[in-house]
């Protein structure tokens, strides 16, 4: 289980504490889809970075509110695409696993948002979540276990408190030398 160490030790980073005001701001979900919302709505929301198939959304950036709700787009085809609803926090990204989440589109569209964070983003780490009763749990844990994410124990002081949610992590390897190019 991810405790700020394990295989990882060597980062030498210790996890921080939700403080009182993130625990509240964390009480929110990523909200679901753009497309089901209403119009009135989307306006909130601005595009931040757009190549390739990826297109990532956000509330508002230059309001610098914390959380900031991201939405990443990922385009299988010009009249399909999937989705990945996520909050960032204090250098934590935390993302709803999507329906039909081990399909190959959206393994591609989950690699091409591990990317953008990893390389436009100061995120330190991804966290994954899905409902404790999902039919496919164990294929989850299996298949990101597979792409490096770790699984953390519910009571860590990192985690929002969501419940009946399971949280795994995937701890960015950052060289404190080098700086994203953007913000998030």
């Amino acid at each position: 289980l991810w405790a700020g160490g394990g295989p990882r030790e060597s980062r030498e980073q210790q996890p921080t504490r939700i403080t009182y005001k993130e625990r509240e701001d964390l009480t929110l979900r990523p909200r679901s889809c753009l497309q089901s919302t209403e119009q009135g709505d989307h306006n909130q929301f601005k595009e931040l970075y757009s190549v390739g198939k990826l297109t990532v959304l956000a509330t508002d950036p230059l309001l610098h509110q914390d959380p900031v709700q991201l939405d990443f787009h990922f385009r299988l085809t010009p009249q399909t695409s999937t989705h990945w609803h996520g909050l960032l926090c204090d250098h934590r990204l935390f993302l709803d696993i999507p329906y039909r989440a081990l399909d190959q589109g959206n393994r591609e569209s989950l690699t091409a948002t591990l990317e953008y964070v990893e390389e436009k983003t100061n995120v330190d780490s991804v966290f994954v979540n899905f409902q404790n009763n999902r039919n496919d749990r164990g294929a989850l844990l299996r298949a990101f276990s597979y792409m490096g994410f770790e699984l953390v124990r519910p009571d860590h002081p990192a985690l929002p408190p969501w419940d009946n949610v399971i949280f795994m992590v995937y701890p960015l390897e950052r060289d404190l030398g080098h700086l994203p190019s953007e913000p998030p």
